[in-house]
């Protein structure tokens, strides 16, 4: 009987051990790739917009490639458009704008879209520039790199080699592995909105030739300038860590600290779209559309 109790014992402390070798390796895994990941999505420069031979023609400048040859062609049509309805309403009496103020707006809307890249790159490039500030200025406080490696690093006791799923260590090592998953899907739809919003500057800049349209240009306008404010909350939310870590203290406090600011992180786009408007980025395709139907409903 007592070696029935020692077998089922040890089979049991075999499976709690390979579940626990399993987790070890997939966490370690999550958090080597996603945390350098994490600072490629989050911390976007103009080379954002440098997409490589294959989609040179649609970001192309020249106003006879890409988008900005569609964007030109439909600038023709809202001037023939108006142009129509000026002649309609000389003949029917009804009124319409000046054609002075139409073609004033329109003329700078027209120049305005032929350099709707480099104004996205100067908006990009400048919000940028803030949150870099905010990264060198923790590194000259607290003489480390403001990154999210260098964060995991200087936690190092957080990845361990080894995990007990069944104790609160175990616990917060999985909570914080699925976070930074999760941060991770976010920012990648970020990222790939930030392009498709670039894309649509021409279209966007374009809208403040009628007055009719704007509309569209100011949603566009806020959606993205949303995004790129949400860098530099993200630059200011990283310097909490850095200040509140305890070199001394032990691993519980310290990982308990990188959890929540995971989980402070994936609740900063949410604080930027209840603030500001735009377009919130969540973790699943419903929130995705969501946000983008918000956009498009303003």
């Amino acid at each position: 009987m007592e070696e029935k109790v020692t077998e089922n014992a040890d089979i049991i402390e075999i499976i709690v051990e390979t579940i626990n070798t399993i987790c070890s390796n997939l966490f370690s895994s999550i958090d080597r790739t996603i945390f350098p990941l994490l600072d490629q999505l989050v911390f976007v420069d103009k080379r954002i917009l440098d997409v490589g031979d294959k989609m040179d023609k649609i970001f192309s400048l020249s106003p006879n490639e890409g988008v900005l040859l569609l964007a030109n062609c439909l600038f023709t049509a809202f001037v023939l458009y108006y142009s129509v309805r000026l002649i309609i309403a000389q003949l029917t009496g009804g009124k319409i704008e000046s054609p002075a103020k139409f073609f004033m707006r329109a003329f700078l809307a027209g120049v305005a879209m032929n350099y709707s890249l480099s104004i996205c790159t100067f908006l990009i490039d400048a919000t940028n520039s803030v949150s870099t500030f905010f990264c060198k200025l923790g590194k000259e406080i607290f003489k480390k790199e403001i990154s999210f490696e260098v964060l995991i690093s200087t936690l190092s006791n957080v990845t361990v080699d080894s995990v007990d799923m069944l104790s609160l260590d175990g616990i917060l090592s999985g909570i914080l592995s699925i976070s930074s998953f999760a941060l991770v899907i976010s920012f990648a739809y970020r990222y790939i909105l930030i392009k498709v919003l670039v894309i649509l500057s021409p279209f966007a800049i374009l809208c403040l030739s009628n007055a009719s349209t704007e509309g569209f240009f100011k949603s566009w306008f806020k959606s993205l300038l949303s995004l790129l404010i949400l860098q530099i909350i993200i630059s200011i939310i990283l310097l909490i860590p850095y200040a509140l870590i305890r070199e001394t203290s032990n691993d519980l406090f310290n990982k308990v600290l990188l959890v929540g600011s995971i989980i402070s992180l994936n609740k900063a786009n949410q604080f930027v779209k209840e603030f500001m408007g735009g377009v919130g980025i969540g973790t699943n395709f419903q929130s995705g559309v969501s946000g983008i139907k918000s956009m498009l409903s303003r």
